[in-house]
């Protein structure tokens, strides 16, 4: 298929071969009014999509049209299908307009960023289709391994669409997506500008253990042993031979050492501490036994209390 021929044309395309992003995947609302405008006065804009080279084609303009259409049963749509060249020349010049209006919410660079990621890997594809087989470019960098076309492709898809939406860096934007997708209450402040996308990414991290911690300390149900260092006693220790001798020497007259002494003083203070952190971690344990006895009494009663609602229904009925 010669798609640079084909680019830019209008015509009927099926639906079902539009596939559309899921990152602007978002709440249309109503598309009554639109639906009936169109079966009045038919589609009078078309909407626009992008060819792919493996078939069928990316939207790049026109959701709420596309869905008023769906919602009248209609299979095919009239189109206006661009190039991938002509796609991303499109999408900057619209992003372009919309930054002289206002200033993007990261919520609407994410939803940019999805469209543009679509037609950089299609860009991305097609150059690999024109590459010479014989392209040797990949090589060894100290005792790493090659990277493949695939990941070194990805990579740099990767950064030229953060840049293109706008975002300072790659990471950046994957730490927006992931806030966006686990946190909407968190992006909504960021879009607000009530938080920066670093501070809800560590507010959500930090959540996040807080949570695991939490569930943990829940499902431990069995008591913890935990055992006493005890500290190191080398008075105690017979001497091995001529107390003398370094070899030999008992622990009292290699406390007349200075570095043997400092070394021995740290030994019981790291000893002291560790029985610190095991007596906390004790407590800690047996508070958590009390909570997990307290959350099976309140099971308890409550599987007792539904069996008497049971039994008071039947006898109701």
């Amino acid at each position: 298929m010669n798609m640079e021929k084909n680019a830019g044309q209008v015509r009927q395309i099926a639906i079902s071969s539009i596939r559309v992003a899921e990152r602007i995947r978002k709440e249309n609302g109503s598309l009554d009014e639109l639906a009936q405008d169109i079966q009045k006065h038919g589609l009078l804009n078309p909407i626009t999509v992008m060819e792919q080279a493996d078939g069928g084609y990316v939207l790049i303009a026109g959701l709420r049209r596309m869905k008023a259409m769906e919602q009248l049963n209609a299979a095919e749509i009239r189109a206006t299908v661009m190039s991938p060249m002509e796609a991303d020349e499109m999408l900057m010049l619209e992003i372009a307009e919309n930054e002289q209006r206002k200033e993007f919410t990261v919520s609407e660079k994410l939803a940019f960023a999805e469209r543009i990621r679509l037609v950089e890997e299609e860009k991305g594809k097609q150059r690999q289709l024109r590459k010479p087989a014989n392209d040797q470019r990949n090589f060894v960098v100290g005792n790493c391994p090659p990277q493949t076309d695939g990941q070194i492709e990805a990579g740099k898809v990767r950064e030229i669409v953060a840049k293109k939406a706008g975002f300072g860096s790659d990471r950046q934007m994957r730490r927006a997506k992931e806030v966006a997708e686990k946190r909407p209450d968190l992006m909504d402040k960021v879009d607000k500008g009530e938080q920066s996308i670093s501070g809800a990414y560590r507010n959500m991290q930090q959540e996040e253990k807080l949570k695991a911690a939490d569930t943990q300390s829940f499902i431990e149900e069995e008591p913890v042993d935990i055992p006493d260092y005890e500290v190191y006693k080398p008075a105690q220790q017979e001497a091995p031979g001529n107390v003398r001798t370094v070899k030999g020497a008992d622990h009292e007259h290699l406390l007349e050492n200075p570095i043997y002494r400092r070394l021995y003083e740290s030994y019981n203070d790291a000893v002291q501490q560790i029985n610190l952190v095991r007596g906390d971690m004790r407590t800690r344990c047996e508070g958590y036994e009390r909570r997990i006895r307290g959350y099976r009494e309140n099971i308890q009663s409550l599987q007792k209390e539904i069996e008497r609602l049971k039994e008071a229904l039947h006898a109701g009925a």
